[in-house]
């Protein structure tokens, strides 16, 4: 299907009904697009200090990041070697990981430290039973993991985006406040909403709309691994870039005198539904101030469930048989730079 997406800018077409409808194009856009891909799962932020830990279930394979007793950040499976069971939940610190099932212990880099009452088992190998081992990369301060294993390197292919965010680095930001959202409908719909200004004029007309207008907005020339859609402002309040990492990374950063960010983390990933989570992203002082943190909460749901109400309406009329892909506008470039990157990852 997305062999048919056209190659012309100009030319641009919404997606077909199937693109967000269809089970067996979610199931392919798993393997071909999501697994082969970079996905973040945490921000460096959350696991500082030796023993930190944070759990992801990134679909349906269940993760842990962990800081180790060296100081370096590892992203294991959290599926005990012996039997299946899950040896860790939640997030925190500790030494190890312990299975409450047979109490084979692991240490924090993975390696199994213990496994009681095994000396009889003649295919026992301690050093073929550590957790396994996923790559991962650290960039602007969240983790990336790639679950097949054989993605290019992600950070040779940021160099553009790093430049445009210099001003405002995302990486010394930590973690305020995460806002959760049950989202009925198709992924790709988050990600086109994200990525366009446009709909400043209808759902935001009163909000985003008087602060960064949707006609000024532009996407960049920019292609490949993301892609950018600048917002400028109307004169006293903040300019912010958009930008999307391929497949599902979603980030806003702020350009004004106190950088802030958000980003939205795709969790529970079915092909109509999904768990999003909102990651308001600020300064330490900032964070630590909690009627500051409530304010910028308080304005990022307004803005969500303004979004929400579109994001449903759309999930509605693409299941409509009724439903046929229209033209894109010139202020929806950033659809076109992702809709050319599926392609590609079909070949």
């Amino acid at each position: 299907m997305y062999r048919s997406i056209g190659d012309l800018r100009s030319a641009a077409m919404a997606l077909p009904r199937e693109a967000y409808v269809d089970p067996h194009i979610f199931d392919a856009e798993v393997e071909k697009v999501l697994r082969a891909g970079w996905l973040p799962v945490a921000r460096v932020s959350d696991v500082a200090k030796v023993g930190d830990y944070r759990c992801v279930d990134l679909l349906d394979v269940p993760l842990v990041v962990v800081r180790d007793d060296g100081g370096a950040l590892n992203v294991l499976s959290r599926v005990c070697r012996h039997r299946g069971m899950l040896v860790v939940d939640g997030s925190g610190n500790r030494r190890d990981f312990s299975c409450p099932y047979h109490l084979w212990r692991y240490g924090l880099d993975g390696r199994l430290l213990f496994a009681p009452a095994m000396d009889r088992a003649e295919l026992f190998d301690a050093s073929r039973c550590a957790l396994t081992m996923i790559a991962h990369e650290e960039w602007g301060g969240w983790v990336f993991v790639n679950l097949s294993g054989s993605a290019a390197p992600l950070a040779p292919s940021l160099q553009r985006l790093r430049e445009r965010v210099t001003d405002v680095d995302p990486e010394p930001l930590v973690t305020a406040a995460v806002l959760e959202f049950d989202s009925p409908w198709n992924w790709k719909i988050m990600v086109e909403n994200f990525l366009e200004s446009y709909h400043h004029i209808g759902p935001h007309a009163t909000t985003l709309q008087q602060s960064n207008p949707g006609f000024g907005t532009y996407a960049t020339d920019d292609a490949g691994a993301f892609t950018i859609l600048e917002n400028p402002s109307v004169e006293g309040a903040d300019a912010f870039v958009v930008a999307c990492i391929f497949p599902l990374t979603l980030l806003a950063i702020t350009q004004g005198d106190v950088p802030w960010a958000v980003w939205y983390q795709f969790d529970r990933l079915e092909h109509e539904r999904f768990l999003l989570r909102i990651h308001l992203l600020l300064t330490p002082e900032q964070a630590a101030i909690p009627e500051v943190v409530a304010q910028y909460c308080n304005a990022l749901r307004m803005i969500h469930i303004e979004d929400i109400a579109v994001c449903e309406g759309v999930a509605r009329g693409v299941r409509s048989s009724l439903y046929s892909s229209g033209p894109l506008s010139h202020l929806e470039g950033c659809l076109w730079h992702f809709h050319q990157y599926l392609k590609g990852c079909f070949g």
